[in-house]
């Protein structure tokens, strides 16, 4: 019997079970660790700085060599329910070595607080880092925010109407849930408890349908936004991406798709940080050479 679109539940919660769909996704998170244990050593940086009075709701900042750098603000993936802001260190030389401070986002998790409770604690890390950049070692007034999985349905919120989009320059959502219905109706509420009433205000496809579509000269515009995935990762993942796109593109905000060839879940973030790679290089440009 379908529970979402022509899915039943056993098809539904295969197409967001990444662990299933990437058995090697274990030693690849172990890679991950390592290698931000080893940028921890070789990088300078400043760990545990609170914005908040819960333990996780904390900042590591890797500082660019410039003090004026801009400032990128990574959101860590575990379906908002696992994983701490150390799984993403790994990614902070490629974007330390161009010149731009990294600064990786802690947040409380699910069950001890609801998604939308996740997504404050993103607002209130990126306030508090506008606020506090230069003495970060960045540009408060050039922030971007990126994120990979549950981080990248957060990034895309903070970009969109329901966000901080007065504070961004920019984002990037990998491999992002744009579309908490399926979500909800999925294994992962277990962990979640989403109600059907919560969907429409948390889910980035649905807040982008619901902007002007032609908005009067001086109107809202948005941070550009780049969304992308791995391209094995499941006609879900990639309907969620193209959604948000369309989306977008439907109410002449500026977007951007891009592919990762072969990337699973967990590749394609992976991706994002390796500097000879077309997403890492449109993250590069969007911070440092903007085009939209």
């Amino acid at each position: 019997m379908p529970v979402f679109q022509d899915y039943d539940q056993a098809a539904l919660d295969a197409q967001y079970d990444n662990r299933r769909k990437v058995p090697e996704s274990g030693a690849i998170a172990e890679r991950w660790m390592a290698a931000g244990a080893e940028a921890r050593g070789l990088l300078s940086c400043d760990l545990d700085i609170a914005y908040g009075r819960h333990p996780r709701q904390a900042v590591d900042v890797f500082p660019a060599a410039r003090g004026d750098a801009p400032i990128l603000a990574f959101v860590h993936g575990g379906y908002w329910h696992q994983r701490d802001r150390t799984l993403v260190h790994f990614l902070a030389p490629t974007y330390v070595a161009a010149d731009v401070t990294f600064v990786s986002i802690g947040y409380r998790l699910c069950p001890e607080v609801t998604v939308a409770e996740v997504a404050d604690d993103v607002r209130a890390a990126l306030r508090w880092i506008a606020g506090n950049g230069g003495g970060l070692g960045g540009d408060p007034r050039r922030l971007f925010v990126a994120g990979h999985s549950a981080g990248g349905h957060l990034a895309a919120m903070m970009t969109g109407p329901a966000g901080v989009p007065e504070l961004l320059k920019g984002g990037c959502s990998v491999s992002g849930l744009h579309d908490l219905e399926p979500i909800r109706l999925s294994y992962l509420n277990e962990q979640l408890h989403l109600a059907a009433g919560d969907v429409a205000g948390l889910s980035p496809i649905a807040l982008a349908r619901g902007l002007t579509r032609d908005p009067a000269p001086g109107g809202r515009r948005l941070p550009p936004l780049i969304a992308t995935v791995g391209m094995d990762e499941g006609p879900e993942y990639l309907r969620q991406r193209d959604q948000l796109v369309d989306a977008l593109k439907a109410a002449r905000q500026p977007v951007e798709s891009v592919d990762v060839p072969g990337g699973n879940h967990f590749t394609a973030l992976e991706a994002f940080g390796d500097p000879h790679h077309a997403l890492c290089q449109a993250m590069l440009r969007l911070i440092l050479a903007p085009s939209f």
